[in-house]
């Protein structure tokens, strides 16, 4: 049951995700005078367990906590490209209990220090929302 559950949210997830990377230039914009944390459910296009500001405030390396302008919106607007969705992956698309869902985290091994990442089913994690959320992430990495 859960693996016709996550074929049915795989195109809304899609669609979202694209809609995240499209829009998140003026959601960072909008963020600019009104702060890092977008209202409502405009939030939920990014991460719920942080700000627009993602890692400036823990100081994370290369990135300067002082960051204003330019820099800032485009700080906000790349956080935004690396976890989009985040809120609609556990609010809408997240499953209650992990044992009514499935996980499947692979590291598949390919030439030299490279690697597919694959992670499928829901996160085993809440990460920030009510919900496990759900995952869909292939892409190669290097090690």
């Amino acid at each position: 049951m859960s693996y016709l559950l996550y074929a049915a949210y795989f195109m809304p997830n899609f669609l979202l995700v694209v809609a995240a990377y499209i829009i998140s230039p003026f959601l960072a914009l909008w963020s600019m005078k009104y702060g890092p944390v977008l209202p409502g459910k405009w939030r939920w296009f990014s991460t719920l367990n942080n700000t627009l500001d993602g890692w400036i405030n823990v100081f994370h390396d290369g990135v300067d906590p002082h960051y204003s302008g330019v820099r800032l919106w485009w700080n906000r607007t790349c956080w935004t490209w690396r976890n989009p969705c985040n809120g609609w992956q556990s609010e809408l698309l997240g499953i209650e209990a992990i044992d009514q869902g499935f996980t499947v985290k692979k590291e598949i091994p390919l030439i030299q220090k490279f690697y597919v990442k694959l992670w499928l089913g829901w996160n085993p994690g809440k990460r920030g929302g009510n919900y496990h959320p759900y995952m869909f992430q292939c892409s190669i990495r290097r090690k």
